[in-house]
């Protein structure tokens, strides 16, 4: 324990006092128990102190130092080269004859070097309406019923009223935040002009001379609620949306428990009628729902008929003992279906299945992503005894072409009990390979009687070239869009030459 335990400024007059009376520096130390450096800095202080006058303002005390005679060269190297760094600035000197150390060269350089001035953050305010500020931002919330667990919140804020939107999700994939665009939308109903984004890939795929290049898909979605996209650089400058995360994070996160995302949700929700849209903004001064409703609520673009269709669409090929796999889930269809390729469309809520004439042939409900879990529906199994046999299948096979035929007899003489396996392994194919492409290999195989799946897998691998499902998809849109389209015939040369020699026959005529 020290041997002083009085208060901080009786302490430093007892120092002074006994300094002042001869006592050394190491015996205050000892006296007192306190460090060398403290009673140094009590010294100090006293001593600066004495030597101002008390009406007017302190001065530092400078002292010399071993760069003072090398000042006019580091200014002059400062001068020619403005990014000069202090090692290179060490380096000069001691080819100069410095012999001091680099710490004091580089606090020298600090207070020399010209710093160039800030920029000042403006606030942009703009009119009712003009414009919106989206972003997101990660929570990690302690879920009552799943533990920890790190949520995006999307955030949507108008630039006038500052009225706000939020929604908490999982993932921030293209069409979770067309769905809470969406939803914004909806909840302010209207949409402002035009909205600021700055690092979103999904809505800027990439710079390009200075401008954004918009991601066509959103472009799709944004102009059909009439809303321009502004790509911005600086995140600063959305200063509107950046600092509401505060407002959440302090106001409603703060304190609160939650069940699950459902219960987040649903309190965010009360959180936006009850204090988000009643509360008096710092910059506005202002109720935010009541600047809203007064001036900005009449200045945004009414919503349209119909809202956007933000569902995905995707090609499937249902496996051969009857599923989809989406999202790393299986989804069950009817066995008529094995090995066709069919339309999956999946809502925020529901996945419905159609077959290859667009008839709906399933609908389940939507399972979260990562979940590994499998729906299936009992209706759709109704003959189990068929479940990996030939017959189900035959008639999708044999549509491959006149190959599949000639295949599928050598393939019942070869391997009768196993056709049924064989023959669902090379519709399979059909997620990677044309159709043609594996009609022709069914038919090199039959050639060499290599009535199995592995050889005409390992044959298309070595003369097919692989295709994607979606290029099935981009085929079909361009030829219903070439079929939408008037045909053009181009006239017989003929006719031309006729109605030339009818204008030729006509000026001669003229002529005479």
């Amino acid at each position: 324990m020290p041997l002083y335990v009085g208060n901080r400024q009786e302490l430093e007059l007892n120092i002074v006092a006994m300094r002042a009376g001869g006592w050394s520096i190491r015996a205050l130390c000892k006296h007192f128990k306190i460090g060398r450096n403290t009673v140094r800095r009590i010294l100090r202080r006293n001593q600066a102190n004495r030597d101002v006058a008390n009406d007017g303002p302190q001065r530092k005390l400078c002292r010399k130092s071993s760069l003072d005679p090398f000042a006019p060269r580091i200014q002059t190297l400062l001068e020619q080269f403005p990014d000069i760094t202090g090692l290179r600035m060490f380096e000069e000197l001691r080819a100069a004859g410095y012999q001091g150390g680099i710490t004091i060269l580089r606090d020298r350089l600090r207070s020399m070097r010209r710093r160039p001035k800030r920029e000042p953050v403006v606030r942009f305010e703009t009119e009712p309406g003009v414009q919106g500020q989206m972003d997101w931002s990660p929570y990690t919330i302690p879920f009552q019923r799943e533990g920890k667990t790190t949520v995006l919140c999307f955030s949507y804020v108008l630039g006038f009223s500052r009225r706000q939107f939020i929604d908490f999700n999982l993932h921030r994939d293209f069409h979770t935040m067309i769905r809470r665009h969406r939803d914004a939308f909806e909840y302010f109903g209207g949409v402002p002009r035009q909205c600021l984004y700055d690092g979103e890939k999904t809505v800027i795929l990439r710079w390009e001379a200075g401008r954004p290049v918009i991601n066509p898909a959103f472009a799709a979605f944004i102009t059909h609620y009439w809303c321009k996209p502004m790509g911005v650089r600086r995140a600063r400058t959305k200063g509107k949306v950046e600092r509401p995360f505060q407002f959440v994070e302090n106001n409603l996160l703060n304190a609160r428990r939650f069940q699950d995302l459902d219960d987040l949700k649903a309190t965010a929700r009360w959180w936006m009628r009850e204090k988000s849209d009643s509360h008096l903004h710092d910059t506005t001064n202002r109720i935010v729902l009541e600047l809203f409703m007064e001036q900005e609520a009449s200045a945004l673009t009414p919503l349209p008929l119909h809202p956007y269709d933000c569902s995905e669409v995707a090609l499937r090929v249902c496996t051969v003992d009857g599923f989809i796999e989406f999202d790393t889930n299986l989804y069950s269809v009817p066995y008529e279906c094995v090995a066709d390729i069919l339309t999956f469309k999946a809502t925020e809520n529901e996945v419905f299945i159609y077959n290859q004439e667009f008839d709906l042939v399933a609908r389940h409900e939507r399972l979260p992503l990562g979940a590994i879990r499998k729906l299936e529906n009992p209706d759709h199994r109704r003959k189990p005894s068929v479940r990996y046999g030939l017959e189900p299948v035959r008639e999708s096979f044999l549509a491959l072409g006149e190959g599949a035929q000639f295949f599928l007899t050598g393939l019942k003489r070869k391997q009768p009990r196993n056709c049924g396996f064989h023959a669902r392994f090379i519709l399979q194919l059909k997620e990677k390979y044309h159709c043609d492409d594996i009609n022709g290999a069914l038919a090199h195989a039959a050639r060499y009687q290599a009535f199995d799946a592995n050889a005409v897998s390992r044959i298309l691998a070595a003369r097919a070239n692989p295709r994607t499902l979606e290029s099935i998809r981009n085929d079909k849109a361009r030829d219903a869009l070439r079929s939408a389209l008037p045909e053009i015939k181009q006239r017989p040369l003929e006719e031309y030459s006729t109605l030339l020699a009818g204008g030729s026959g006509g000026r001669d005529a003229k002529d005479d």
